[in-house]
């Protein structure tokens, strides 16, 4: 979304990450906001007995913690460097503002994301409450892809473990096990080395 040399171009600190550090924990004041320049985060839930749950997977050049940053919440999520490495663009308020002042076209493209985010929230929240199994699973795909940046008629490797599949979509492991492998039988997708090819 943005490009590393505006964002130098106007000072933003940049932070160096390695995997399994975390950006950020839950219920933390939100007092910056993140841009992902390089790197995979993982957003997640855990609940009383230590269970995960995803919420989403971050890719490079994508924001973290816009609603708790933008409204002065806490985090409700934690965030952990999933990559080997990752380079985040940080934001404080006073940052962030003049940021979007200076640059107008730039936060027209930030609220459309937050906006994009949004939608496909209440699309996973709305698979959740009404979809089958399969269904959920295949939300849950093309999510994935268009976070990836894909059209929904490119096939891609969906990089992504049975369990975190079945943490994001609030079902049990087996039971996505049991759906994926139905689907490969009918044909809606295809496993390549147990990976989904979707």
């Amino acid at each position: 979304m943005f490009s590393k040399e505006i964002l130098l171009k106007n000072k933003i600190p940049v932070l160096h990450f390695k995997k399994k550090d975390t950006l950020f924990r839950e219920d933390q004041k939100a007092v910056n906001l993140y841009y992902l320049l390089e790197g995979e985060i993982k957003i997640y839930n855990t609940d009383s007995e230590g269970k995960e749950f995803l919420i989403s997977t971050v890719v490079n050049h994508m924001f973290l913690g816009e609603p708790p940053f933008l409204l002065g919440e806490r985090y409700p999520a934690n965030a952990i460097i999933a990559s080997e490495t990752a380079k985040v663009f940080c934001f404080n308020e006073e940052q962030f503002q003049k940021f979007m002042i200076d640059n107008p076209p730039l936060l027209f493209r930030f609220t459309k994301e937050i906006a994009r985010k949004a939608y496909e929230k209440t699309m996973k929240l709305k698979s959740i409450v009404h979809l089958s199994p399969n269904e959920r699973i295949l939300q849950f795909l093309k999510i994935h892809k268009r976070t990836l940046g894909l059209e929904p008629e490119q096939k891609t490797i969906i990089d992504v473990t049975r369990k975190e599949m079945a943490n994001s979509t609030g079902l049990a492991v087996e039971t996505v096990i049991r759906a994926v492998k139905k689907m490969e039988r009918e044909e809606k997708l295809q496993l390549i080395n147990h990976k989904i090819y979707y």
